[in-house]
């Protein structure tokens, strides 16, 4: 039986190193272990795994020089490492040989979730800016043609006056003033001029004190009732559909701004690496020692150079750092299946989702194990390898590793679908500061 030197480092949910609380040993478990033990039992092999003393995955330098468990296999301190690497070019021709790929990622920006904020603005969400401005010019609009039509028929308007003529002949009995309280009431004095009875048909206060037919236009806006009753054929078409607009025009307006009060409001400033290198607001972070720290720091120009050149912090990988990722310190680029196991640990525990991924692929990273080149048992591992992936080994391990991994994916708000949500005093904010703007001159 084969003895072989294995490089391993901690990269959760791949590989977990733990220390034993009773003989300070070192616990490994996770799918990459998963893998280990089923080659050495295919292969029959012992092994003892090695860990890098500068904790890197491998990074080479323009000297020839290569750090990480990647210049373990180079200098052959190592027989192969588990890794899972990101394979390129540099790597491949002069660090190490790469098995079949066991799986297929890619990097992307991770950072705490967005959450809900207060829309100050929630009642003119229903509509947009361009119907808004069609309604504001429609109301003055209608009023004109209003006003048209009157001076436009000056039969109708006679034949108005003499009906009040006669309505107040009819009425001589009795005296009645009418002295407006404010724009929307009306007080009514009535004073016997003989013993007989009187009889006076009085405006409710809610009611319009507003009598032109142009009231019309502002006063069904608002909902509120009016009294005047179009004279002229003209004016009672003008008025009848303007009145069956608004009706159209509020209910659409109600139902919808009902809905979206229920629907939270959250801000995604960032969900790709392009929005991340054009804001100020959230300092990022990037792995040291790994695939995409190579291409970073070599990088001439584009979108990797500007990830380059304007991140803060420098981390071993987002899973030893979630809880500065979790408390908004900065953001991370790393690889989404780390991502997925922290949301599903954090959603296990809290109930919550803390996180939030990205839904941009910047970088695709197929994963694999490296072997020394020309390595005696390179050909056999692979062939052991491809046959695990046959037999969906590996992906079960995968989802064994990350069993709530689709909890927190969706898009921040997402999670309130189809569930009902109290209004708060905050969801009002912007209605009652309007009705307090409207009401303050009265």
């Amino acid at each position: 039986m084969r003895h072989l030197t294995v490089g391993a480092e901690q990269w959760v949910p791949w590989l977990r190193i733990e220390e034993n609380g009773d003989d300070g040993g070192l616990v490994y478990s996770g799918i990459m272990y998963n893998i280990l033990i089923a080659l050495s039992r295919a292969m029959n092999f012992t092994y003892e795994l090695r860990r890098p003393v500068d904790g890197l995955w491998g990074v080479g330098y323009p000297n020839g020089s290569w750090v990480g468990m990647l210049g373990m296999v180079k200098r052959g301190e190592v027989d192969f490492a588990l890794g899972p690497f990101a394979f390129n070019w540099e790597r491949y021709h002069f660090a190490c040989e790469f098995t079949q790929p066991i799986f297929i990622d890619y990097e992307s920006v991770f950072m705490r979730r967005p959450r809900v904020e207060t829309d100050l603005f929630a009642f003119v969400r229903p509509f947009t800016w361009q119907v808004w401005l069609c309604l504001i010019g429609v109301i003055p609009l209608t009023w004109f043609i209003l006003v048209l039509f009157l001076y436009l028929s000056p039969d109708n308007t006679m034949a108005m006056q003499e009906d009040k003529a006669k309505r107040t002949r009819r009425n001589s009995k009795c005296l009645v003033s009418v002295v407006p309280v404010s724009d929307s009431s009306c007080h009514v004095n009535v004073v016997p001029v003989s013993d007989s009875s009187c009889h006076v048909n009085v405006v409710p206060v809610s009611d319009s004190c507003c009598q032109e037919p142009e009231c019309l236009v502002s006063v069904v806006l608002v909902r509120d009732s009016s009294s005047h009753e179009p004279d002229s054929d003209s004016r009672r078409v003008m008025a009848a559909t303007w009145l069956l607009a608004t009706l159209i025009l509020l209910s659409l307006f109600s139902g919808t701004l009902i809905a979206m009060l229920t629907v939270p409001l959250v801000r995604l400033p960032i969900d790709s690496t392009e929005d991340l290198v054009n804001q100020d607001d959230i300092p990022w972070a990037i792995e040291s020692g790994s695939f995409l720290y190579q291409i970073l720091y070599q990088a001439t120009g584009g979108i990797y150079k500007a990830l380059w050149d304007g991140h803060s912090e420098r981390i071993t990988d987002c899973y030893s750092f979630r809880e500065d990722i979790k408390g908004g310190k900065y953001a991370a680029v790393c690889d989404k299946m780390t991502m997925k196991k922290v949301m599903s640990e954090d959603y296990s525990a809290s109930g919550e989702c803390n996180y939030y991924m990205a839904r941009e692929d910047f970088k695709s990273m197929p994963l694999a194990l490296g072997f020394q080149h020309n390595h005696s048992l390179y050909a056999e591992a692979n062939e052991q390898i491809l046959r695990m992936l046959n037999m969906g080994l590996i992906d079960q391990w995968i989802d064994q590793q990350i069993p709530n991994g689709t909890a927190c994916t969706g898009p921040p708000g997402s999670g309130t679908a189809g569930r009902k949500r109290p209004l708060s005093l905050q969801d009002y904010y912007g209605v009652f500061t309007l009705f307090g703007v409207g009401e303050g001159p009265v």
